[in-house]
């Protein structure tokens, strides 16, 4: 700060407030240092300087909504009242915006607030600042359609980004799934190289992949209600596109069906948890389900056929085994663990589910089980590929570990059942981390080969 500007502000001090039996302090004077305040970002001594400039000219009504303001800013919100309540001829729009701020912040009084707010706009409906701050105050409750409304006279008068996507989140959540794409839309036209835009528009992109998936599975259901492989295949659509209070729906409908599913109790858990319903971690610690793992539909679509095989045989070592290798794709590994070891108890040779359950054990960090387990299944001598695909897959886990001779061992082991591009790739990261740069070269060149050769394939 420059020693003028010190010189100016210090004399704030030595001007006194009273001015009954005084001059009136120079406004002008006052003004000029209020100004450097200002420059300073000094909310406390421009607010000194307002109120003896306000001593000094009570008419100057810049001065007083400023004044006003700063009181909320530093939410001294009976001191914003008192000024207001000195000024009667206050501008409306300042006196609502003020009321409001000290209904809610002050008296915790958020209906109030909304109240003052809509009042205020049936008289003013072209003032944004008025239909922003009811818009905070709505996102506070769970009035989803006067929410709506706000953003709509907001929008009105004023498009911006983050605005039109939270009308867009509103419209989701009130089930105008075209509306809330088309705001989306909207939003990305404005400025498609936005930050705002790149983080939201995938939400709207996956809603618009829904909407043309679901009509044939609607037409399906409103014909046969209890197809429960279709109602699994809505649920799916449905979460996927954030339809999410449908999707629960669904979901429970199709637990109702087939009470033993476990795609549709993790149906139930995923929906649910996305509902912020339950806690992930209460699902988890009750049915084993980690209910915070997405999944694809092929995946869903492969452990609900399972289901239906094992609830009419729940001996069928085969299907336990294709569940297990299923549940894995959807991240759900006590589970596939659980199905691996119940195939394993029928029959001690099941390879695919040694398998299964060896990759599960290394996924949820059992490294000593994933490695009882490795030896068990190489003794039984199964299908190299299926056996290939896992250790390269507990390579790359063990990369990220990291515990990177581990990781070039069971490339290895991979690479002799069979080469793949992954294996050769895990191979040549962890070869190049440990400072093998010759070797590593030469994992990548190979891995570079077979998706040359993998390209050239019809």
């Amino acid at each position: 700060m420059s020693l003028l500007r010190i010189f100016l502000l210090a004399t704030v001090a030595s001007i006194p407030a009273a001015v009954s039996l005084r001059a009136a302090p120079d406004a002008a004077k006052l003004r000029d240092q209020l100004g450097l305040a200002t420059a300073d970002k000094d909310d406390l001594a421009r607010i000194e300087l307002l109120r003896r400039i306000l001593d000094a000219d009570p008419g100057d009504k810049k001065s007083r909504r400023l004044l006003t303001e700063l009181w909320l800013k530093i939410q001294d919100y009976d001191m914003a009242e008192s000024t207001l309540q000195a000024w009667p001829a206050a501008p409306a729009a300042l006196t609502a915006l003020t009321r409001a701020q000290i209904l809610r912040y002050r008296d915790e009084d958020v209906p109030g607030a909304i109240h003052v707010l809509q009042d205020y706009l049936k008289k003013s409906p072209k003032d944004t600042a008025a239909y922003e701050a009811l818009v905070l105050c709505l996102l506070t409750t769970d009035d989803r359609r006067a929410l709506l409304a706000a953003l709509d006279g907001y929008i009105a008068l004023q498009r911006d980004l983050p605005t039109l996507f939270r009308r867009a989140n509103v419209k989701l959540l009130l089930g105008d799934y075209r509306g809330a794409v088309a705001d989306a839309k909207a939003a990305q036209a404005i400025d498609p190289d936005s930050s705002v835009v790149k983080d939201n528009i995938p939400q709207y992109e996956r809603v618009e992949e829904s909407l043309k998936a679901l009509p044939p599975l609607d037409k399906a259901l409103a014909a046969d209600p209890k197809d429960f492989l279709r109602l699994l295949d809505r649920t799916w659509w449905l979460r996927y596109g954030g339809m999410l209070d449908r999707a629960l729906a669904d979901a429970n409908a199709a637990a109702a069906l087939e009470p033993d599913s476990l795609m549709a109790k993790i149906a139930v858990a995923r929906a649910s948890c996305m509902l912020g319903k339950v806690k992930a971690p209460d699902i988890h610690r009750d049915t084993l389900i980690d209910a915070e793992k997405p999944h694809a539909l092929e995946t869903s679509q492969a452990i609900a056929a399972c289901d239906l095989a094992l609830i009419a045989n729940p001996k069928d070592v085969s299907q336990l085994a294709a569940r297990a290798a299923a549940l894995i794709d959807a991240g759900q590994y006590l589970l596939a663990r659980r199905d691996a070891e119940s195939a394993l108890a029928l029959d001690p040779k099941a390879a695919e589910a040694g398998i299964a359950g060896m990759e599960a054990a290394v996924l949820m960090g059992d490294d000593a089980g994933g490695a009882t387990l490795l030896r068990q299944v190489e003794a039984m001598k199964p299908e190299k590929a299926p056996l290939a695909r896992a250790l390269a897959e507990i390579s790359q886990v063990y990369l990220e570990k990291p515990n990177l001779a581990l990781a070039v061992e069971l490339a290895g082991k991979s690479l002799a059942l069979r080469e793949t591009e992954q294996a050769w790739r895990v191979k040549a990261a962890a070869l190049q981390r440990l400072g093998k740069t010759k070797d590593a070269n030469a994992a990548f060149s190979r891995a570079d080969a077979l998706k040359k050769a993998a390209k050239k394939k019809p």
